[in-house]
């Protein structure tokens, strides 16, 4: 339940405005057209916090520049976000503050080109209450194609199924957000090569080991515009937690089939917290949401029906 603390910034930014309207409101009565971000959070919040608030940008001032300072791998996945340019700053790890004089010092910026900065976004603030005013999209990039074959070979008869395993950031959350890796092994094989099913695992994190022979397993193998590439032209339906890879194949804006199964353990996040359609009008979506929040007890029968619908669907398109 929110805190009194939580309504009163509410009320106190509804009457004054946020941060980010204030400095908007600022730059358009000044002239000033170019923006700098500063991200160094989760690649899924790029989509459902920061793209919104690039939209608000730009319909109100068409001749913006928005740019971005960031941590080297998240540069690919803001050229889908639609920015101008992006900073990269090397051996920053996840979350880390930055001191300002030194990045721009370090990258050969000037300070007095930027009069707008955000150094330190709050979305989830700046959004309360008014998420779908500006729904996100993702535009792809054609020349991350043709990746996907030379990755995952074409399997005559077989429906290909992306299934990201490990969401790599739980210490960032005060929950559990994994399905448990052996409810995955019990997927797998439940739905296995006698069900014209082969599994493509997505991702970076190689600790648990899968075994089956309808695996092809791509953990740690693939840049971001590869496993992208995967999910788009290779997988007809991707199983994921809340996570990044599932935001960003949700939000992006060409139309191509998939059916996503994705597992909860908190409804209150992500792309369900956001509320708004995929720009994808061939783009299916089946949310599973844990019993008790708890991802543990999100049953594998219930996962494997969701699964074994979205097969048959892929088969029958």
């Amino acid at each position: 339940m929110p805190s009194l603390k939580h309504y009163a910034r509410r009320a106190a930014d509804r009457t004054f405005g946020t941060a980010f309207d204030r400095a908007l409101a600022r730059a358009k009565a000044e002239g000033h057209d170019r923006f700098l971000f500063y991200w160094n959070r989760g690649l899924g919040d790029i989509a459902l916090g920061l793209v919104p608030l690039f939209v608000r940008i730009r319909r109100e001032i068409p001749a913006a520049r928005i740019e971005v300072l960031t941590r080297p791998e998240l540069v690919p996945a803001f050229t889908l976000a639609g920015v101008d340019a992006t900073h990269a700053l090397p051996g920053l790890p996840r979350e880390s503050r930055v001191d300002l004089v030194k990045a721009f010092a370090t990258l050969g910026l000037d300070r007095a080109d930027f009069r707008t900065v955000f150094d330190y976004p709050d979305p989830n603030r700046w959004l309360d209450g008014r998420r779908h005013e500006h729904p996100p999209t993702l535009s792809w990039n054609a020349d991350w194609d043709i990746d996907a074959t030379s990755l995952v070979p074409a399997r005559e008869g077989e429906i290909l199924v992306g299934a990201h395993v490990h969401s790599e950031t739980a210490r960032y959350y005060g929950y559990r957000k994994d399905w448990p890796p052996e409810c995955w092994q019990a997927l797998m094989a439940r739905l296995s090569t006698k069900q014209g099913v082969h599994w493509v695992l997505l991702g970076n994190d190689r600790q648990t080991r899968f075994v089956g022979d309808n695996i092809t397993d791509l953990r740690g193998k693939t840049s971001f515009p590869q496993l992208m590439a995967v999910v788009r032209n290779r997988c007809r339906v991707l199983v994921a937690p809340d996570s990044g890879i599932l935001t960003m194949t949700y939000y992006l804006d060409a139309p191509f089939p998939i059916d996503i199964v994705s597992l909860w353990a908190d409804p209150r996040q992500g792309v369900l917290l956001q509320g708004c359609a995929s720009p994808n009008p061939l783009l299916h979506h089946v949310p599973l949401v844990s019993p008790g929040e708890d991802i543990t007890r999100l049953p594998v029968e219930t996962v494997e029906r969701a699964v074994r619908a979205a097969v048959a669907a892929a088969r029958d398109s």
